[in-house]
């Protein structure tokens, strides 16, 4: 017997032991392969914590669905499987929520000829990401499923089990909040003094 098969005899064996719900032959596959998939997820992700979470999530959601799992399986495959998925939607959740928040930065505030002179365009993000997290919290859980998740105000209405009347006035209250505070001397004056300190240094 080649070295080649009999990794494949021992992979499915370990797939049926895990199948049968052993929780050796699990923490076997998870000294096996959690090395593997965190330099995988940091690979794409460029984040320490986050390439952690996608292993933590990749080995739940393995164990979750052992006792559907096949014999003939390939379980290294199956498992980068899993773990790729986790950081496509981490991806593409990155892209809408900088998307969001440039979206915000040019629909919410003026910008004429002074602005565009002074403004520092990076600590008007930040400040975005600061008022976001003052809102309350029905309106934060609804502006984010509408503008991170790309869900329609029907779709969370059915989620939440809110009317939508209620979900469009939710969503009319934050961004009328946003759009003010943006607008605010108060911000004009941190975007100053972010710019003048920018240059000093």
């Amino acid at each position: 017997m080649s070295l080649s098969e009999n990794r494949i005899d021992i992979d499915q064996g370990i797939v049926i032991q895990l199948r049968d719900g052993s929780r050796r032959a699990f923490s076997h596959l998870f000294s096996r392969y959690n090395q593997k998939l965190y330099f995988f997820a940091l690979g794409y992700l460029k984040s320490g914590k986050e390439a952690e979470e996608i292993v933590q999530e990749t080995f739940i959601k393995l164990w979750e669905r052992h006792s559907d799992l096949k014999p003939e399986l390939s379980i290294h495959a199956y498992i980068f499987k899993i773990a790729f998925n986790y950081i496509r939607k981490r991806m593409l959740r990155m892209v809408r929520e900088e998307g969001f928040r440039h979206e915000l930065a040019e629909d919410l505030t003026d910008f004429d000829d002074h602005t565009s002179n002074t403004l520092n365009y990076h600590f008007l993000l930040e400040q975005i990401n600061h008022l976001i997290a003052q809102l309350p919290a029905r309106q934060k859980q609804i502006l984010e499923l509408r503008k991170l998740e790309g869900l329609t105000s029907k779709e969370i209405a059915e989620m939440l089990g809110l009317s939508l009347k209620t979900v469009e006035a939710h969503l009319t209250a934050s961004l009328k909040f946003l759009k003010e505070k943006l607008q605010s001397e108060e911000l004009n004056d941190l975007l100053l003094f972010a710019f003048i300190l920018k240059k000093k240094i």
